[in-house]
């Protein structure tokens, strides 16, 4: 067995944070990937609770997984199945992996979790969803719109034979592809909306006033906006998010919803600013864990909580859904 001297130095060497707390959730070691991650020097930690490296909004969970795992000591991960996020000194959120152990000293228990960020690997991820994304657009274009378009031709090169010989069939025909027209326009239309990336003008009321006039001219369902003229007191990056969640949402309602009618409404108190996203769709039944076929709903919960927000998805089917996002206006 090697020397417990030598334990800090093999520690110091790791890749992923270290952090040793006690049973009661003091922090009595860490390594020095645990300050470069954090931005804590380690004088600020040592002697800290743990929750110091924990968003305010998930401590009490936090807590939770911490004294169940100090009853029931082992190795495991910790929170399996949920997504976790550390803390940053400058209040900042990263996704992370940590792993759970105990370690016993005497009638001293500790805990050791090894901690991973995840900032790199789900970026990776992002970007493979996005050319998968791609290639599935590309294949709605070739296999969708252009040959609906290659059958407008079609129907036009008849019409024009039968324009002399049958004047009321080519006037069928012709009629009959510029309809097939309107529908490719609105097919175009809606790929311009999905796709097309929005910068935030400073002025989240604008914005979301524009993106409501958008979606209703691109699939003409009737849109009800609760909306008030003053913009939202979020700060720059929030409100940013908030109009690229409030845009995905209004992606999801029209590709998957089948609804007549979808509610878009703001309100704010002193903390936080709520936005709720309403349809009258097919619905479903709504996940505990968003997984990879929800992953129109797991990327607008990841950019909520990126942010220290809440995300909250309500549905069943044939009831339509309910997508709510309640964003900080101070951390």
């Amino acid at each position: 067995m090697l020397p417990e001297i030598i334990f800090p130095a093999v520690v110091e060497t790791l890749p992923d944070a270290v952090v040793i707390v006690s049973r009661e959730g003091v922090i009595e070691f860490l390594n020095a990937q645990t300050e470069a991650m954090f931005g804590y020097e380690r004088g600020e930690l040592v002697g800290q609770p743990v929750n110091i490296l924990v968003p305010d909004e998930f401590r009490t969970t936090h807590e939770h997984h911490r004294r169940d795992f100090a009853r029931r000591p082992g190795t495991r991960p910790m929170g399996v199945g949920l997504e976790l996020w550390g803390r940053r000194k400058d209040g900042s959120l990263f996704p992370v992996e940590i792993s759970l152990s105990s370690l016993v000293r005497g009638a001293q228990m500790y805990v050791t979790s090894v901690i991973r960020d995840l900032s790199e690997r789900n970026q990776m991820r992002n970007e493979l969803e996005t050319e998968r994304e791609r290639q599935r657009i590309a294949m709605d274009l070739h296999d969708g719109t252009i040959q609906s378009i290659y059958a407008v031709g079609l129907g036009l090169e008849l019409a024009l034979t039968n324009l002399i010989s049958d004047p009321v069939e080519a006037g069928k025909r012709i009629d009959s592809s510029i309809e097939q027209l309107g529908a490719v326009a609105g097919d175009i239309r809606a790929y311009i909306f999905d796709l097309r990336s929005v910068r935030y003008s400073g002025n989240l009321a604008h914005d979301l006033a524009l993106t409501v006039e958008e979606f209703r001219a691109i699939t003409m369902m009737n849109v009800e906006s609760e909306l008030h003229a003053t913009a939202p007191s979020l700060r720059d990056d929030r409100a940013a998010a908030v109009l690229h969640i409030v845009r995905e949402a209004l992606a999801n309602v029209r590709k998957h919803s089948g609804a007549s009618t979808v509610t878009l409404g703001v309100s704010e108190n002193r903390d936080a600013v709520t936005i709720e996203i309403r349809d009258d769709g097919v619905g479903f039944a709504a996940p505990v864990e968003l997984s990879e076929t929800h992953r129109g709903l797991r990327n607008m919960r990841l950019r909520t909580q990126r942010l220290g927000g809440v995300f909250d998805v309500e549905s069943a089917p044939g009831q339509g859904a309910t997508i709510r996002v309640r964003m900080p206006v101070t951390l």
